[in-house]
């Protein structure tokens, strides 16, 4: 239980890069743009992802094993694929990130930084309240 807390609270770093970044996009020059962009890509790869995939491989297992059912995480697991899909939007506006962007581009990198900002949040918080208490069932008895 200890641990995933403090995994969690290590990603909260990363999910306030992405609010403070969306606030620079009108605020900055293209090149500074993208390397602030490219930095929030490379947290997603060094520890997003490498989270998301313990997640998936061992932690949500052992919680839908206490829950007994599958549904535990189901949402949860729904949530990772919006999240990846979120990430590659970033990563596409990060390509159009050699010029300046228009206007247009530049409130569409915006929307996808908040969206992952608040997204990422959000299922941080579902995942207290809703999947860390099944850490504490003493999985002999059944109860907590």
């Amino acid at each position: 239980h200890a641990f995933v807390e403090h995994e969690h609270r290590e990603l909260a770093r990363g999910i306030n890069q992405l609010n403070d970044v969306a606030r620079l996009v009108h605020e900055i020059a293209a090149p500074d743009l993208s390397r602030e962009v490219a930095a929030v890509v490379q947290w997603v790869d060094d520890v997003l992802e490498p989270h998301t995939a313990w997640e998936e491989l061992f932690l949500y297992p052992e919680l839908d094993e206490r829950a007994q059912t599958t549904w535990a995480t189901r949402l949860m697991r729904f949530e990772h694929g919006q999240i990846r899909a979120l990430v590659d939007r970033v990563r596409a506006d990060l390509l159009g990130l050699h010029h300046e962007p228009s206007r247009e581009e530049a409130q569409r990198l915006r929307a996808d930084l908040l969206g992952l900002h608040a997204l990422l949040r959000a299922h941080v918080e579902r995942e207290e309240a809703c999947l860390f208490p099944l850490l504490d069932l003493d999985l002999r008895s059944g109860i907590s």
